[in-house]
């Protein structure tokens, strides 16, 4: 499972209370469960959740929630409630609690600490709860289980100390003869990084470190870090210290560096040429070993330059592959991903003081090892024109992928996925097709009872295996190429791996291959690719682990390879009609022998083409083609839009982007917008609520912020807004998450049938007639009228309220408002005070 946020894992802190014993009010909050320095520099929040459940049979009116710390770790914090509701829950959006850096920063050791929620109306305590938490010392890491990503925080480059690091590299590449600048990608070649990373591996070696026990389940549970200086200095360093420094020294070099994290264990590795994986966390040793198969990037075990004599780079590389296993593997942490998602390094404590510490005379260096064979780069740098059109074709490039690396152009053998035996594919799909579902099984042993299965085909000049899979067939049963315990955790693999995809992207990744392209880059080129021709849509189920797992086809068309078919015209000047839209059928379903000929026929004049008949059941994503086609197919009217037009065009450096209409200012709401012109269904601030009134114009805009400050909420205010002025709205998200939390923040004010969902299992026509059937119901059910009296009813309570407002801040012809004259009564009240008079009528 990749990782797209940056959210310490949080808990509902099991909370200590104490109240009046006729009180039955409940404070609920999501409370971390560790807060360190590097939380309060990466802007994570204390409190992500905070809630008031009054389980009285009264309601209580004007309250007071605070909140404060023991130890006093944060600036204190208090909310005034205007009223809750008998059994009712009021949730509070506004969670912005100041962490005192200072304190943080000073920290040695960790210790407990309890967040105290205090609910009060007037001097009556209602209601005391305390929330444990846990407080790191300065350099101490929470561990996996608590702050995962925050692990790059710790991955400081700019210590000084990792300066001398790459002073040390730069020796030892000019005494190779090499080039001695650290210059990151820009030698643009796989060749050069190697060596870049080689030479940072002898700098390190030749300070002669000391290898240091890390503590029990360091990685679950966390541990203490010593930053570059304080390595260099004191010459110790566990597995995850030299992990970091490495990783450092990488970073600073211009290259991009990786963590690697095992049960027990870290070590670091670098991309070879300038990539990063599309999550900042990866929890797939396979997703690491894939790039490592295609010398994309390479690992190191780091404790080893601790050894004296220190072993080679490739010897380091070849200790840290073997340790790729998914048993032991926990996690892959991308550094370059990390600082695209604003997650920086720590700050120094005092530079002048690291500079001092590590000051030495620099170590006599190590040779350096020559690079292995590699290929050149495969990743465009800076040969895009800088006009519209290239970044328009560079926007295009980033979504097709046409290399080999893309598993509808190429799936390798190694690949994880099941091979099904079945001498007649066409049937296996009609059967499908029929609504029948077919249980997945293994080869039998066709030599048992001491048979002879060669002895069988030279009588009978037919396969065993394909009798016996025609036999199965018969039975609802498929054959595969896997032993019976393997068969099933591939399928149980496959399995998760579909339904996170499915809840995380909305769309299934589940299919069955059917029939191959076997092709050449030129005729001339010894490998072989192998892209998979039809796609049908799947899913596997399984009622218990003694039944088997089934194979049934899903409610969504059959498709053939777009990707396919693109890079055949792109690399080949080959175009297949017929295939790009509704495929050719039979009674039963798609006519799987007459796209197969289609193809055939196709490539029977290209050296090295061929069909196969091989199936595959595997995963295989198309999103980023879809988004590729749309964006080539609507190029022309894209360029219409304004926005788009400015983000090809920015014109001068720092020229923003300005709308037709001015931003609504929060101050100005109530003037501008009436309650019978606001639609926002859930709680607001006047942030909140400009961006809501804002989404209604002309004028694009980002809505940014931290996580927890109620964007989604807002999204959904947005939508019932602008529901409610008839428009249509597209709400898309990366993550189906993201759309299932706004959805349901509609679905709870009555909404939900005027959403239609259009992805996962929602998206079938089926469901899709069903949401519109729904909502047809509903349109003539609804009046006007008794909105129409409570808007008027708010708009008379906010004009009062304004009212009081403006009496309260009105400047006097003395200077003062009313409230600072109050303020400065009270504050400078005493027997002291003179007492003067004024004529009646004196303003």
């Amino acid at each position: 499972m990749d990782y797209m946020r940056i959210w310490l894992p949080l808990h509902e802190a099991s909370a200590r209370s104490s109240r009046s014993p006729w009180m039955n009010i409940k404070i609920e909050a999501l409370i971390a469960r560790k807060i360190g320095f590097a939380s309060h520099q990466n802007a994570v929040p204390l409190v992500r959740e905070l809630s008031i459940w009054n389980l009285e049979e009264t309601s209580f009116e004007n309250l007071t929630l605070s909140l404060s710390t023991d130890p006093d770790f944060v600036e204190n914090r208090t909310w005034h409630l205007d009223r809750i509701h008998a059994g009712d829950r009021l949730s509070i959006s506004e969670r912005d609690i100041k962490l005192n850096a200072g304190y943080l920063s000073g920290l040695t050791e960790s210790l407990s600490a309890d967040v105290i929620m205090r609910l009060s109306q007037g001097d009556n305590l209602l209601v005391e709860q305390r929330f444990p938490t846990e407080l790191l010392a300065r350099t101490e890491w929470g561990g996996l289980s608590a702050m995962p990503e925050l692990l790059a925080a710790f991955c400081m480059p700019n210590d000084p100390a990792v300066d001398r690091v790459l002073k040390a590299a730069s020796q030892v590449l000019r005494r190779a003869g090499k080039k001695d600048g650290i210059d990151g990608y820009e030698g643009k070649s796989r060749t050069r990084t190697w060596e870049l990373a080689s030479a940072i591996w002898s700098g390190v070696c030749s300070f002669q470190l000391s290898y240091a026990l890390p503590p029990a389940s360091f990685e679950q549970q966390g541990q203490k870090v010593r930053p570059p200086s304080v390595v260099l200095e004191n010459g110790v360093a566990t597995c995850l210290d030299t992990a970091l420094l490495f990783a450092a020294a990488l970073e600073q070099a211009g290259l991009n560096a990786l963590l690697i994290m095992t049960k027990g264990h870290a070590f670091a590795g670098v991309w070879l040429q300038p990539q990063e994986f599309s999550q900042l966390l990866t929890d797939e040793a396979s997703a690491v070993r894939k790039r490592l198969d295609l010398k994309e990037m390479v690992v190191f075990e780091t404790t080893l330059a601790t050894q004296a004599p220190a072993p080679g780079f490739s010897q380091a590389i070849a200790a840290a592959e073997r340790q790729l296993d998914d048993e032991h593997f926990i996690m892959a942490i991308d550094l370059h991903r990390a600082r695209m998602q604003k997650i920086r390094p720590m700050a120094l404590v005092s530079v002048a003081q690291a500079s001092d510490a590590t000051a030495d005379a620099p170590p006599t260096v190590e040779g350096l090892e020559e690079a292995p064979a590699l290929p050149g780069f495969d990743v465009e740098i800076n040969t895009i024109d800088e006009g519209p059109a290239g970044k328009l074709t560079l926007w295009q490039r980033k979504l097709l992928d046409l290399t080999t690396r893309n598993r509808l152009l190429h799936l390798p053998d190694s690949a994880k996925g099941v091979r099904l035996l079945c001498p007649d594919p066409a049937a296996l799909e009609d059967l499908l097709s029929s609504g029948q579902r077919v249980r997945v099984v293994p080869v039998p042993d066709l030599n048992s009872s001491g048979r002879d299965v060669a002895l069988y085909e030279q009588q009978n000049n037919e396969s065993l295996v394909d009798e016996v899979a025609r036999q199965a067939l018969a039975r609802g049963e498929v054959l595969a190429s896997l032993e019976k315990i393997k068969l099933e955790a591939t399928l149980i693999d496959l399995f998760r791996k579909a339904r996170s995809d499915l809840e995380e992207g909305g769309a299934n990744t589940l299919f069955l291959a059917i029939g191959f392209l076997k092709w050449k880059k030129n005729a001339e080129d010894p490998k072989t690719y192998s892209a998979p021709l039809i796609l049908l849509p799947v899913k596997l189920e399984r009622k218990s682990a003694l039944s088997g797992v089934t194979l049934s086809l899903l409610d969504e068309e059959p498709r053939f390879n777009l990707t396919l078919l693109e890079l055949l015209r792109h690399d080949f000047e080959l175009v297949i009609p017929g295939l790009d839209s509704e495929l050719p059928g039979d009674e039963s379903g798609i006519d799987v022998p007459g796209i197969w000929d289609i193809v055939r026929r196709a490539v029977r004049d290209v050296p090295g083409f061929e069909v196969s008949t091989e199936l595959v059941l595997g995963t295989f994503s198309f999103a980023k083609y879809l988004m590729w086609k749309d964006l080539n197919a609507n190029a022309a009217q894209l360029l219409q839009s304004p926005l788009v037009k400015h983000l090809l065009e920015p014109g001068e450096a720092g020229e923003g982007f300005s709308g037709s209409e001015e931003y609504p200012r929060p101050e100005r709401l109530d003037s501008s917008v009436t309650p019978a012109q606001l639609f926002a269904p859930l709680p607001a601030d006047s942030s909140q609520l400009a961006a809501v009134v804002a989404s209604a114009g002309t004028r694009s805009f980002v809505m940014d912020g931290p996580p927890g400050t109620g964007k989604s909420q807002t999204i959904a205010n947005m939508i019932a807004h602008n529901l409610a002025l008839g428009r249509r709205v597209l709400f898309v998200a990366e993550k189906r998450a993201a759309l299932d939390v706004v959805y349901r923040r509609l679905a709870e004010k009555g909404l939900g049938e005027f959403c239609l969902e259009l992805h996962s299992s929602k998206a079938s026509k089926v469901e899709v007639l069903k949401q519109l059937d729904r909502a047809w119901d509903v349109s003539d059910a609804l009046s006007a009228e008794e909105w129409q009296r409570e808007a008027t009813r708010l708009q008379t309570l906010r004009s009062k309220l304004n009212q009081l407002v403006d009496v309260l801040h009105r400047r006097w012809p003395n200077g003062l408002s009313l409230h600072q004259a109050i303020g400065r009564v009270i504050r400078d009240h005493g027997p002291q005070t003179p007492r003067l008079v004024w004529p009646a009528g004196t303003e």
